[in-house]
């Protein structure tokens, strides 16, 4: 039932599915998608709760790696480019090639919606290329135990206290 509701908002009025095209984070623990109709070419904008993403994730993974003008399943990529925060990679349709389908998703989230593709199709997981240097293995000290801290303890990255896990790495902070 729950799953069928959240299908329902990767679904056009039209009855086309939607093509994910970009997921961003977002405050408060939330992710902005950028949703497009292959029929209309039109860009619908919603908010997923990450607390959500057990719920969420097989149907986004399936929305993702479809072609953006026809909406045909197609195989992720054999290598993406990342970044701290973004992995950007292009999918390529046999009849459209790679017109509409470039997709940029948020790091993190990426690596559990290829595993999902993966356990859903029984593909191979891609390689990724970093662009961006080692993260330091060194974790800035917290002085006080009773504050959140200010940098991840697991990437050392800046966060606002009132975040619940890092939008670098994806680590969960106590």
């Amino acid at each position: 039932m729950v799953q069928a509701a959240i299908e329902a908002n990767f679904t056009c009025s039209c009855g086309t599915p939607f093509i994910v095209m970009t997921l961003d984070p977002a405050p408060n623990d939330k992710i902005n998608a950028l949703l497009v109709c292959p029929r209309h070419r039109v860009g619908h904008h919603i908010t997923l709760d990450h607390s959500g993403l057990d719920l969420w994730i097989s149907v986004v993974a399936n929305h993702l790696y479809r072609c953006g003008v026809c909406g045909r399943e197609l195989t992720p990529p054999s290598a993406v480019s990342s970044t701290d925060i973004a992995t950007t990679f292009t999918l390529n349709c046999p009849v459209h090639g790679s017109q509409n389908n470039t997709r940029t998703v948020w790091s993190v989230l990426h690596r559990r919606l290829l595993s999902e593709i993966q356990q859903q199709r029984e593909l191979p997981v891609p390689e990724e290329t970093s662009t961006v240097p080692d993260k330091p293995k060194t974790q800035p000290a917290v002085e006080d135990p009773g504050v959140k801290a200010t940098f991840c303890p697991q990437c050392g990255k800046k966060i606002r206290p009132q975040d619940n896990f890092c939008f670098i790495c994806g680590s969960a902070i106590d």
